[in-house]
């Protein structure tokens, strides 16, 4: 899977959390698994940022480790200020193994969701709770090399 798959599958699985959910969404982390992608949600993330990271680090060595998710996607519904005005948005970040973290954001209404925004890098200081998610991807093995019938010879 590459950076702009898993982009697309995490904003697909934003998608269909709004289109089956009551608001406010509960929270939820995407982990795209070999066998299947695996959507859990957590409806009760706590407010506070020391709580949330210690309910993700359970879930990180709870499911994420022994999975040996090489990725993850996190969704929340969050209130931004725009010129002066909250708005509704579905916040996405998705990371990967050694590849850190990017962050995009969607409005949402009644009507649903709107345009993703271009992603950029997420700043560490801003969602500090996901460390543990970031942390357990990083530890993921990496991926066999694809079976050959031929040798490799080395030089």
């Amino acid at each position: 899977m590459t950076f702009e798959q898993l982009a697309a599958l995490c904003q697909e699985a934003a998608a269909d959390l709004v289109a089956r959910q009551a608001r406010p969404l509960p929270a939820t982390v995407v982990l795209p698994l070999a066998e299947a992608t695996r959507v859990t949600s957590l409806p009760q993330l706590p407010e506070a940022d020391p709580d949330r990271f210690d309910l993700l680090a359970r879930f990180a060595a709870d499911v994420v480790r022994p999975a040996e998710a090489p990725c993850y996607g996190f969704l929340a519904e969050a209130s931004l200020d725009a010129g002066g005005e909250p708005v509704d948005v579905l916040v996405c970040v998705y990371g990967a193994r050694k590849r850190g973290a990017m962050v995009t954001a969607a409005p949402l209404d009644d009507t649903g969701l709107g345009e993703w925004g271009e992603p950029e890098p997420l700043d560490p200081t801003a969602m500090p709770f996901l460390a543990p998610l970031q942390h357990a991807v990083d530890a993921a093995a990496p991926p066999a090399p694809p079976s050959s019938s031929l040798p490799i010879f080395n030089g």
